[in-house]
């Protein structure tokens, strides 16, 4: 059985099966829970891949994260994915936190709205960040301001930035 089916009967069951920080939760009426639990314990692990991967690949192929029902906590993947690509792009933990809810709060608004952060063509370090469309997009004078880069804005430019960590993730 493969998890697509299993999810796709858990629902014709009544069951929502959600991943919350690589936990599977079944949420449903009590008995139909437990009959999901126990069909769905020998493939948790591909079910716990199945449903990262599909928060993954949407955020990936949109750079944005649009809740969707059958994984409702897939916002707790996306939020660690943001939380790396900040991380290693110079913010500490509380400000990659902030930055992250901000987005989780502009995805559920659907504001096409973009931080330099997120996209792929920003590169440098913390004192010296650079845009690769910064002059293709019109803008001239100096490289990009620093305190540009957490900022809510639209930008011709934008690419989305691929997340280097589940590149290889089945």
């Amino acid at each position: 059985m493969t998890p697509a089916y299993l999810l796709a009967e858990c629902q014709k069951s009544g069951v929502l099966v959600e991943l919350a920080a690589g936990v599977l939760k079944l949420k449903g009426q009590p008995d139909a829970v437990q009959i999901a639990a126990d069909k769905l314990r020998p493939f948790k692990g591909d079910l716990v891949r199945y449903l990262d991967r599909l928060a993954a690949e949407q955020f990936l192929n949109t750079g944005e994260f649009r809740q969707v029902s059958r994984t409702a906590a897939a916002v707790d993947n996306v939020i660690g994915i943001r939380l790396a690509l900040f991380h290693d792009r110079g913010l500490n933990r509380a400000a990659a936190i902030a930055l992250a809810d901000r987005l989780t709060v502009r995805d559920q608004q659907h504001d096409e709205r973009r931080v330099c952060l997120e996209c792929v063509h920003m590169a440098g370090t913390v004192h010296a960040r650079r845009c690769g469309e910064w002059r293709k997009i019109g803008k001239s004078g100096s490289p990009m301001p620093a305190d540009l880069v957490d900022i809510l804005q639209r930008c011709r430019g934008f690419k989305a930035h691929p997340n280097q960590d589940n590149e290889g993730a089945p």
